[in-house]
């Protein structure tokens, strides 16, 4: 499991850089060089980052009307691989959700025992069953997870020092638990520094007299927006520009939000949010 996990980490920070220099480039006209490149070139072509993006992705690559603009390749210094710590919390996740978790349940359920013999016991054989069962499914979200571990931490810290970056937000895999759902629907939350570094190329959404802002919520924590539960596909990006980010996606699950929520608060809201998400999800799930 170990040796899929760290082949598979490699493909995540692979994908981490291909996707931050074209994502950088098509939100600020700049992007940055590979890590550990010798020559760097002044500028690339927006249609050669898309190619590296699909090749790295193995996605298909369409062509598209800008491929030919240029853009400009700044300094950047890539943060470096914590390969020990990614590697010594892949082996504490994966015994910890594994052979450990199975031994503590066992112990269990060899305590409950009365006079021995339970393995002729039909009920205690179903108990094994799902022990074993349980214990694969959540030790191959803690390998999905450590897989993904090495992508998410690259974008994080990189954009924690690009000079460009005013903030970060949380995007989705398009099914996102109630959780995920609702830290999409808070868009962005600025750095310190924000407002002192210049946007981006993206135009301002919403309404020019700031209307659109005023049932906005309280933006969440990055040690918040960065928090990935196991089977999460989310993925926290950076923000490159002031102008009350919220992506599509962020501003339908607001939308969403405040029509479930309207006029219950805290734990009622709470609830409220996760049945109407769960509901959505089941929905999705059903055949047609």
């Amino acid at each position: 499991m170990l040796a899929l996990v760290r082949r598979e980490r490699t493909r995540s920070r692979e994908s981490a850089v291909a996707f931050y220099r074209l994502y950088r480039a098509l939100e600020t006209g700049h992007t940055v060089p590979l890590p550990d490149q010798d020559h760097i070139p002044e500028s690339l072509t927006l249609g050669e980052l898309r190619e590296d993006w699909a090749r790295i992705s193995d996605t298909v690559r369409r062509p598209e009307p800008d491929d030919a603009d240029r853009v400009s390749v700044d300094d950047f210094d890539w943060p470096d691989d914590p390969e020990d710590d990614h590697e010594s919390a892949a082996v504490a996740n994966l015994i910890g959700n594994g052979p450990a978790r199975v031994a503590r349940e066992l112990d269990r359920l060899k305590s409950q025992e009365d006079d021995g013999g339970r393995l002729d016991d039909a009920g205690f054989l179903q108990e094994l069953d799902t022990l074993m069962r349980n214990a694969g499914t959540t030790a191959a979200g803690a390998a999905d997870r450590e897989a993904l571990r090495a992508g998410r931490d690259l974008i994080t810290h990189a954009s924690q020092e690009d000079r460009r970056a005013v903030g970060w937000a949380r995007v989705t895999d398009g099914d996102p638990c109630a959780f995920c759902a609702m830290l999409v629907s808070r868009g962005a939350t600025y750095t310190s520094r924000a407002t002192a570094i210049g946007g981006g190329r993206r135009k301002p959404e919403g309404s020019p007299d700031g209307r659109a802002r005023q049932h906005r919520r309280p933006p969440v924590a990055l040690e918040d927006l960065t928090r990935y539960h196991y089977g999460c596909h989310c993925q926290t990006v950076p923000v490159y520009s002031r102008n009350d980010f919220m992506t599509p996606q962020a501003r339908d699950y607001d939308r969403q939000w405040r029509e479930v929520t309207r006029g219950l608060s805290g734990d009622d809201a709470r609830t409220a949010w996760r049945r109407h998400i769960d509901a959505q999800r089941r929905a999705n799930q059903s055949p047609s």
